[in-house]
């Protein structure tokens, strides 16, 4: 691969730039097409395998180190990305979905730029366009599953932009976006979200989109179709949007046209749309995302927790082999059974929730992990998390449906605890052991991210302006709440709803 560019971008994840190399497709409706001959060739599983998995360097000699160097190579497992059976569904997911979008949108055709407007503007007309092939889905599921970690690893096995020049010994001087990934805008808001679309296409190509098209307020019926006369005009072969369910925060009926604008471009230019978020987003999708033939062209995927089987299995062993202790300890059913209990299937809880065993076993002498040294390590780095992961356990609805979602583990507090602990002078290993004791810590981890979030409310409480701690909807009484509803011209049901005191019992509950 030819790499021309690869910046980080503060927008979007910035990937490869390319030049075009044509392949043959092999399958005839994909020929004559440069968009497609120019991707890489579909993959066999084992490819992806191989292309997507990460194993950081090891070596046995890395136990014999000093504690304190060994406590940074803990940190390697977060690095680690193991492939499993639904990112060989994603993968695939994504493979069909960029080739079948790109089906009916061919640059090296007579017309092409001129169907572009024409489908561009169609979007706030009533004027009829031939139908796409394209086709988008939805991924919903809780947090720390690694949604996002893996969509943007299979994003990266396509380089982000593929610079054509000669297409049949015919000039082609084309850009050729294969795929942009934005978050949705924390209000939900559409004109939001067509600006940061603005910026990160001009991020990524030094564009002026941005200048011109932020000018003069331009209202949101003005700026959709100039995203997607952008969109086409790039040839973006798959736009994903994250965080969806910011929707939820979305007013006057926002999110509903933002979904249906989303359907609009899977429909009229042809552009593959992908949404994920957490299950929070699962009501707004359900209720008014109503074209679900073609949100859901390749049906949606509905993330769950892994299970305890033979993919458990797997992925803890392959986890295990990177240890930094100084007595081995291999893995076993009972240890591998701890893991899921404590963290009830959530890969991103497993990681962490095995770093952190390490890091109490380094730290306090004993040097080896076992199901007491896992358990503790949770009691300390999972305290947050306990009650939600006991929640999913016992399939508890009404605790699940009081939290807005599963809470990440701080893991560079604890690391950072640790590594001051480590180099105190006059250490001592009786006194190590001592601190590791959680009922003598005086300042443990837990303790230092309850005093953390305790001082970030008090913080965030006197910052907060004295008119609005006098309207804060968790201490004004409910006819309060629909007054000042009313005056943001809401409806009563809305404005408890946004106040918290309704919430749908099912948003959290995988099924």
């Amino acid at each position: 691969m030819n790499n021309l560019q690869q910046n980080s971008s503060i927008l979007v994840g910035k990937g490869n730039w390319q030049e075009a190399t044509y392949i043959d497709p092999f399958l005839s409706n994909y020929k004559g097409n440069p968009l497609i001959e120019a991707l890489p060739p579909i993959w066999t599983e084992d490819e992806v395998e191989e292309s997507l998995r990460v194993y950081p360097e090891y070596d046995e000699e890395h136990r014999k180190m000093a504690s304190h160097l060994r406590l940074h190579l803990i940190r390697n497992a977060l690095q680690i990305f193991i492939p499993l059976p639904v990112h060989f569904d994603l993968e695939q997911r994504f493979s069909s979905m960029i080739r079948l979008g790109y089906q009916a949108r061919n640059p090296s055709l007579k017309g092409f730029y001129k169907d572009v407007r024409t489908k561009a503007t169609a979007l706030n007309t009533q004027r009829r366009v031939p139908r796409s092939t394209a086709s988008g889905f939805t991924i919903i599921g809780i947090s720390g599953i690694g949604k996002t970690t893996s969509v943007e690893a299979i994003l990266n096995l396509y380089p982000q932009v593929i610079v054509h020049r000669l297409y049949n010994d015919a000039d082609f001087n084309f850009f050729q976006i294969v795929w942009l990934k934005l978050d949705c805008p924390h209000d939900g808001s559409i004109r939001g979200l067509c600006l940061i679309f603005f910026q990160a296409v001009d991020d990524i190509l030094d564009t002026s989109y941005y200048k011109n098209y932020s000018k003069g307020r331009k209202t949101v019926d003005e700026l959709l179709p100039l995203m997607a006369f952008v969109a086409s005009h790039h040839a973006i072969g798959v736009l994903v949007i994250d965080e969806i369910q910011h929707l939820s925060q979305a007013r006057s009926g926002g999110s509903g046209q933002m979904l249906n604008f989303f359907v609009q471009l899977i429909n009229t230019i042809g552009l593959p749309v992908v949404l994920i978020g957490t299950f929070k987003a699962r009501p707004i999708l359900t209720g008014e995302f109503r074209q679900t033939r073609r949100g859901s062209g390749q049906g949606d995927l509905v993330w769950n927790r892994m299970s305890n089987d033979k993919n458990w299995q797997y992925f803890i062993d392959s986890l295990w082999s990177y240890q930094y202790t100084q007595k081995p300890c291999k893995s076993s059913e009972s240890l591998r059974n701890t893991l899921y209990d404590l963290t009830q299937g959530i890969t991103d809880f497993a990681v962490k929730l095995y770093m952190l065993a390490q890091i109490r076993a380094v730290s306090s002498y004993e040097e080896e992990i076992n199901e007491s040294t896992i358990i503790e390590a949770s009691k300390e780095g999972l305290r947050m998390s306990r009650p939600i992961i006991e929640a999913l356990k016992t399939n508890n609805v009404r605790i699940l449906a009081g939290v807005e979602d599963v809470s990440p583990i701080d893991i560079d507090r604890h690391f950072e605890y640790t590594q001051g602990e480590t180099n105190k002078p006059g250490q001592t290993e009786a006194s190590s052991k001592a601190k590791s004791n959680p009922n003598l810590e005086a300042d443990s981890p837990e303790k230092l991210i309850s005093e953390n979030q305790g001082e970030q409310t008090t913080e965030a409480s006197q910052k907060r302006p004295e008119k609005n701690r006098k309207t804060d909807p968790r201490k004004a009484g409910l006819p309060e709440i629909a007054k000042v509803g009313k005056n943001e011209k809401l409806n009563a049901y809305d404005k408890l709803k946004e106040a918290g005191f309704i919430r749908d019992a099912l948003e959290y509950i995988e099924g």
